[in-house]
């Protein structure tokens, strides 16, 4: 699994949980790579200053998974499009398990096919 923030004007540094765990963070540019067993996950993106957004995803063996930090979609469309411009990310916005956290969350969690997120990767650096 590899969890991103691709480079925008603003966005800061968003902590990740799996299962209720810390497993790293990611700043604007720069992305880690999370190896875990097939199976249903919780995957949170925390932030001091707001909610949390957390989501399920399965995971099946032998795939790569690409999950992109970005501003939550819960506003008008020419505002999503603004804030997807200025700190968004690439793929489809994963459905929090919470409508309060999509909400309240300053950053949520986009699920961002292999191809592209291979792409997106090789123009960002390591955590």
């Amino acid at each position: 699994m590899y969890f991103l923030r691709e480079k925008g004007l603003v966005g800061t540094e968003v902590g990740i949980k799996i299962d209720g765990k810390p497993v790293g963070s990611v700043a604007k540019g720069l992305y880690f790579f999370l190896d875990r067993p097939p199976g249903r996950y919780r995957i949170a993106c925390v932030n001091p200053i707001s909610m949390d957004y957390e989501t399920e995803t399965e995971i099946e063996g032998g795939r790569t998974y690409y999950f992109g930090v970005g501003t939550p979609q819960v506003a008008a469309p020419g505002q999503n499009l603004l804030n997807q411009a200025l700190a968004g990310s690439s793929g489809q916005q994963m459905r929090a398990t919470s409508p309060l956290m999509a909400g309240f969350s300053g950053a949520a969690l986009y699920q961002i096919d292999a191809a592209e997120g291979a792409a997106v990767i090789s123009q960002l650096k390591p955590q």
